[in-house]
């Protein structure tokens, strides 16, 4: 039978009923002191619900609860938090949930189903686009003043279920009458572990946790959000930062500056062991990053010209000389996950592949696929020689002037990226010098936010940097990002135009997969054919996520596998 009380959307549950905590954390971690962290930047909104302004996310985590609480240590799995239980109809489409009697809001108003309603309701009307999409046909009704219901979508139901339990409850009689879309430094009201109760606009956000927290005693709660006070502290940038850290003045800083990180570090704070550096591997999908081809433009309907220009992208070079050796290269549509296609195909994996044959060339079978490498020089003469051949192949080569043209009609052959930050201009900087000892005249326009989905939305773009994430176990939302259908539609997420049935017939697979074994098959299959077709320039990702923190601060033995584990970290000297 069903449990109440929990829900995978994969399988059943890993912890039992009356679990007493989540096993990343320490139970008895003492509570105290203040934790003092420090970051770049700025801010200008305590409302992290909408797209207007630069928010704090410590707002959206800290302050607010959530009808189910997601355990970090396994994948989509949640518990019963405001929530105390729950009931699936999969036939009529509908899940009811019963908030827990003892609920509250930080200012002792107890949190009913019409607070639930009006979450659902506000964020589908006014909220960040994944809110609006989540409860456009959620239909939410309060059938008592502890029970809620809602509608499900069309899918798996305990996915929408998972979805509609972790958005954070907001209180009716706190934003009735009150703009929601206004950028604010009112502190908000929740009813997580934490309230905002200072602020300095722009510049230092403090948090203190709320003793009298209604959920302090919940397993989903216990060993968790150990610190008195938090404190964010923002600098002008990065330096500034670093430096306030190295003065004693911060106690934790998530370093970004990978040069630094390699080099600035030796120093007596460091040395002394005043200040750790700790290393964690990124838990999560970082999916495709890189230069995504536009195959509606002529010129890159040909895939080898596409390999071509992959070819001269010499990463080897730029990690080394410009990253320290920091960054990996992207090689998957589902990097840094057990999806990635990074092994040559086994038995399974090629039998499904032969049924899509026409999407794989022979070596496919046999090989997986890798972004092309250089020697790591900076001067590979094979790379170049290597992409000219590939463009000779596909028509093209240099004229007397050094311009690469197409050999039937003269065209100079150019090209233009569009992105929306510097980021990655070192990396375009080195890929573009290759291009041009070939004959390529490319442009990197950086544009603002506007502008950039403004020319992505009418295709009007060569290559444009992107970001391509799938969640863990994908499903559906791969069709709007490859499938035929959504190459024609506007405003899809298909930004390529790649447009095949056997590709959409693929597709049709995953989304029908119904088990994890089948689901994982089916998936690397589809990255391999997307690997095949060169849709991508692959750029790199990070591996970790390094912070720099005070030694008075400690954390449990082990991270959990789908998080950093940040709220179960306590201080050496703290007690009650």
């Amino acid at each position: 039978m069903p449990r109440a009380d929990a829900i995978a959307a994969h399988g059943r549950p890993a912890l039992p009923p009356g679990f007493t905590h989540f096993p990343h954390v320490n139970p008895d971690a003492p509570k105290g002191c203040t934790l003092r962290m420090v970051q770049p930047g700025t801010f200008d909104t305590l409302n992290p619900f909408t797209l207007r302004g630069r928010m704090v996310m410590g707002v959206w985590s800290w302050t607010f609860d959530t009808l189910l609480m997601e355990n970090p240590d396994e994948p989509q799995a949640a518990y019963g938090h405001l929530a105390e239980r729950f009931e699936i109809d999969a036939e009529a489409r509908l899940v009811r949930f019963t908030l827990r009697p003892e609920a509250r809001f930080a200012d002792g108003t107890p949190i009913t189903a019409e607070d639930v309603v009006f979450t659902a309701q506000l964020l589908g009307r006014e909220g960040r686009p994944h809110f609006r999409t989540l409860f456009e046909h959620a239909e939410p009704v309060a059938e008592s003043p502890r029970v809620v219901r809602f509608r499900l979508p069309a899918g798996d139901p305990a996915t929408a279920v998972l979805r509609l339990g972790t958005v954070q409850i907001l209180p009716r009689h706190y934003w009735q009458g009150r703009e929601f879309g206004a950028l604010t430094m009112e502190a908000p009201l929740g009813s997580g572990p934490y309230r905002v109760v200072e602020v300095e606009p722009g510049r230092r956000v403090v948090f203190a946790r709320n003793r009298d927290w209604w959920a302090r005693d919940l397993p989903t709660a216990r060993g968790r959000w150990n610190f008195d006070r938090i404190e964010i502290t923002w600098h002008r940038d990065r330096i500034a930062a670093f430096e306030s850290l190295l003065a004693g003045n911060a106690d934790w800083m998530v370093e970004a500056d990978t040069r630094r990180w390699a080099v600035g570090y030796d120093t007596p704070a460091v040395r002394d062991g005043r200040i750790r550096r700790v290393e964690q591997p990124h838990w999560y999908i970082t999916g495709m990053n890189g230069f995504g081809f536009n195959l509606r433009r002529a010129k890159f309907a040909d895939a080898r010209v596409r390999e071509a220009l992959t070819t001269l992208l010499d990463f080897e070079w730029a990690n080394a000389a410009l990253f320290h050796g920091s960054f990996r290269r992207t090689a998957s549509f589902f990097e840094n996950s057990q999806l990635a296609a990074h092994d040559p195909p086994d038995e399974a994996e090629r039998a499904l592949m032969a049924d899509f044959a026409e999407l794989f060339p022979p070596e496919a079978f046999s090989r997986a696929w890798q972004p092309p490498r250089s020697d790591g020089s900076g001067r590979d003469r094979a790379m170049l020689e290597r992409a000219l051949a590939l463009f000779d192949a596909a028509g093209w080569a240099p004229r007397a002037d050094g311009r690469l043209v197409h050999k039937e009609t003269g065209e100079p052959f150019t090209l233009s990226v569009l992105a929306q930050s510097n980021a990655q201009q070192a990396l375009v900087t080195v890929w573009f010098r290759a291009l041009r000892r070939i004959g390529i005249s490319p442009r990197f326009e950086i544009l603002d936010a506007s502008t950039f989905a403004q020319r992505i939305r009418a295709r009007d773009f060569d290559l444009a940097f992107r970001f391509t994430i799938p969640p863990e176990w994908p499903g559906a939302e791969q069709r709007n990002l490859w499938s035929s259908e959504a190459a024609t539609r506007t405003g899809s997420g298909n930004l390529s135009g790649v447009a095949n049935p056997a590709l959409d017939a693929l597709l049709d697979r995953l989304v029908a997969a119904s088990d994890p074994e089948t689901m994982r098959i089916t998936a690397r299959v589809l990255d391999r054919a997307l690997q095949w077709q060169w849709l991508v320039v692959p750029a790199y990702y990070n591996p970790l996520r390094r912070l720099a923190v005070s030694d008075r601060f400690t954390a449990p033995d082990r991270p959990p596998r789908f998080g950093y584990g940040d709220e179960a970290w306590w201080c050496r000297d703290a007690g009650e």
